[in-house]
C-alpha cells in the first residue's frame, strides 16, 4: 500500500549527515580566493588609470610648452593642473622634469622632452604593500613650434 510518508522521504537521513559541512568548507576555501582576485583587479585597474593619466598629463604639458611664448613654468603648471583634475596624488618637488634645452630656450623645431613621474603610494584604491614603493612615469618628446621671442623686441 502507498503511504504519503514514504513518497516524501526520498533520501535516508544517514546520507544527508555526511554533506552538512560541505557548503561551509567550500565557502571557507573559495571566499578568500574571490576576495583576493577582486582586490587584485581593483589595484590593477587603478594602476592602469594612473598610467594613462600620467601619459595624458605629460602630453598636455608638452603640448602647452611647444607654442610661442610658453615656457617651462607654463608646461609644468598644465601638468599639475591635469593631475589635480584627476585627483592624482604627487609630491610637488619632482613631478615634472624637462630636459635641456627646455621650452624656455628651445629654437624653432628643437626637440624638448618632458617626463612626469607619480608615485603609486596614495593613488591606489586599496592600500597595497606590493605596489606602494613603485612609481609610474611617462615621457613625451615634442618639437618647439616657434622660438620664443625676446621680451626686448
Amino acid at each position: 500500500m502507498f503511504t504519503p510518508q514514504k513518497a516524501i522521504r526520498r533520501y535516508p537521513s544517514r546520507d544527508r549527515t555526511g554533506r552538512r559541512g560541505v557548503a561551509t568548507v567550500e565557502l571557507a576555501i573559495c571566499l578568500p580566493i574571490m576576495v583576493a582576485l577582486t582586490v587584485g583587479t581593483m589595484d590593477l585597474c587603478s594602476m592602469l588609470f594612473i598610467k594613462e593619466s600620467v601619459t595624458l598629463a605629460a602630453y598636455e604639458g608638452a603640448r602647452q610648452g611647444v607654442g610661442r611664448g610658453f615656457t617651462n613654468a607654463t608646461a609644468r603648471a598644465r601638468v599639475l593642473e591635469f593631475l589635480d583634475e584627476r585627483n592624482i596624488q604627487y609630491s610637488s618637488a619632482d613631478v615634472v622634469q624637462i630636459d635641456a634645452p627646455g621650452f624656455d630656450n628651445a629654437e624653432t623645431l628643437d626637440n624638448v622632452r618632458l617626463t612626469v613621474t607619480v608615485p603609486l603610494a596614495g593613488n591606489l584604491n586599496v592600500p597595497s604593500k606590493w605596489f606602494g614603493d613603485m612609481s609610474v612615469n611617462a615621457t613625451v618628446t615634442m618639437r618647439k613650434e616657434y622660438k620664443n621671442l625676446d621680451e626686448d623686441n
